[in-house]
């Protein structure tokens, strides 16, 4: 996404509409999904141009619109991972994840994410990185096709699902909470990040970090 269009602006901060560019984008939900639509040009979307002072973001040379994001892939000891489907766009599976704020290191956003969106808490030096890499095609709500993704292992002695510690609760942007291998997962639809990191680093996915001491805070 290229945001050149806010050059001029003294304050480049706000939201926007993805095709006329007008400040006048309101969002909703319609069956069950976040989206917006525009008063300006009257066009709907699934998402818009959203640049926030707090978040992680610049521009390249090209203008090209970039967002730093960091996810944690929770694996139990049945080599299973925890996704939730998206209710805002990529409407896919995907794992806890979000924005990483500015100035924030991206472990601590990883884990703050995992806690906001799962409400699972890691113990300090639990999160093992897996990744550090820009994605172009990553596309989010927020209007960025391109992030720069730090992606976390957490290792968890329960998968949290009946009888097995408790269910787990998903904040307000996704939904059903679902256990699956990596395979189950190459047949799901997944986001473009979690696709790639799967079919990329699967073997670090699935490697062992060694004794656990305490790997979990629930």
């Amino acid at each position: 996404m290229n945001i050149d269009f806010l050059r001029l602006r003294d304050d480049p901060h706000g939201e926007f509409c993805l095709y006329c560019h007008a400040e006048a984008v309101t969002w909703r939900i319609a069956d069950g999904r976040k989206c917006c639509a525009c008063a300006a040009c009257g066009r709907e979307a699934q998402r818009a141009i959203v640049v926030d002072p707090c978040v992680s973001w610049w521009t390249d040379a090209d203008g090209e619109y970039w967002h730093e994001s960091a996810g944690v892939f929770v694996r139990d000891r049945r080599a299973r991972f925890l996704f939730f489907q998206r209710t805002a766009f990529p409407y896919s599976l995907t794992v806890p994840a979000g924005h990483v704020e500015r100035g924030e290191d991206p472990e601590c956003a990883a884990a703050r994410e995992l806690w906001e969106e799962v409400g699972i808490r890691a113990a300090k030096g639990s999160l093992r990185l897996v990744t550090d890499e820009e994605l172009r095609g990553d596309v989010c709500r927020r209007g960025s096709d391109a992030h720069r993704w730090h992606a976390y292992l957490l290792e968890v002695d329960e998968s949290r699902e009946a009888g097995g510690g408790g269910e787990v609760t998903v904040q307000e942007e996704g939904e059903a909470p679902v256990w699956l291998t990596l395979d189950q997962a190459r047949s799901r639809r997944t986001t473009f990040a979690v696709e790639h990191i799967i079919g990329q680093w699967a073997e670090r996915l699935l490697a062992d970090g060694g004794p656990r001491t305490s790997r979990r805070s629930w």
